[in-house]
């Protein structure tokens, strides 16, 4: 049976085959697959499980003359936790992330804003599927200052409205997601190794979310670890008063983290 993680998977793999500077694709976000283990807490089939996100970007304008580096896009993203150990393998928790995004040129640095939508795809309280519907629609700022020394300072802004169960409330922002992250990253002269952390404050029960990377590349290809602590990365944890246990994995990159 085809399903619509069997096609994203085969979307995946063919991006593998196409250059990132293509006409058609270009890579947008960090593309990986990972498989890890919670930190606290138990390890069985029902926690051990698989990550992966699959980004890509479309462009729909590029500036020519004196608008020359200027560019408009259309990027989709998808983050999708796997409990492939478990009974059937299903996949726990689905992060669709289409949106429109304007880059400017700037010599070193990167500034790209737009318009984001965000959400696992769930039907809302009260149908017969009732699971934990998320939503967020918001705008974004993101930049970051490439330094010369390969260390990279990296701060993204959004505001919007969430929807969480059966209404709009800014808690989505407030406890999960956040309004702002701050992050650094290094990357080796040689272009061997890449590191990041992001941090995104929070308000309840966790008062920051962590996301800390490090990919050694190969090639095309780079081995890449990942941890992850709070509510960054699924949308199905986003219930009040739950804490998610923080997650360490390990796996393949495909392209650059930073």
């Amino acid at each position: 049976m085809i399903t619509l993680h069997r096609i994203v998977l085969c979307l995946a793999a063919l991006l593998l085959t196409l250059p990132c500077s293509g006409q058609l694709f270009q890579q947008f976000r960090p593309m990986y697959f990972v498989g890890g283990i919670p930190l606290d807490g138990p390890v069985n089939k029902s926690t051990a499980n698989l990550k992966f996100q699959f980004s890509m970007a479309i462009p729909i304008w590029q500036g020519k003359g004196k608008a020359e580096g200027m560019a408009l896009r259309f990027g989709y993203t998808q983050i999708s936790i796997w409990d492939f150990f478990d009974t059937s393998s299903p996949f726990r928790d689905n992060s669709y992330i289409p949106g429109l995004y304007f880059q400017f040129p700037l010599q070193r640095d990167h500034l790209i804003v737009g318009v984001e939508h965000r959400s696992n795809g769930r039907p809302v309280r009260g149908t017969q599927d009732d699971t934990h519907s998320r939503s967020t629609n918001y705008l974004l700022a993101e930049y970051r200052a490439y330094l010369p020394s390969g260390l990279v300072l990296k701060a993204t802004g959004r505001a919007g409205i969430g929807w969480y169960d059966d209404e709009y409330t800014q808690d989505v922002f407030s406890r999960f997601l956040g309004y702002a992250d701050l992050g650094v990253g290094y990357r080796s002269k040689d272009g061997k190794w890449e590191l990041s952390v992001d941090a995104t404050p929070v308000f309840a029960p966790f008062n920051v979310n962590v996301n800390a990377a490090a990919a050694f590349h190969l090639g095309a290809i780079s081995l890449f670890a990942q941890f992850n602590y709070g509510y960054g990365e699924a949308l199905y944890d986003w219930v009040r008063g739950y804490r998610p246990p923080p997650y360490l994995r390990i796996g393949l990159l495909y392209g650059q983290l930073l």
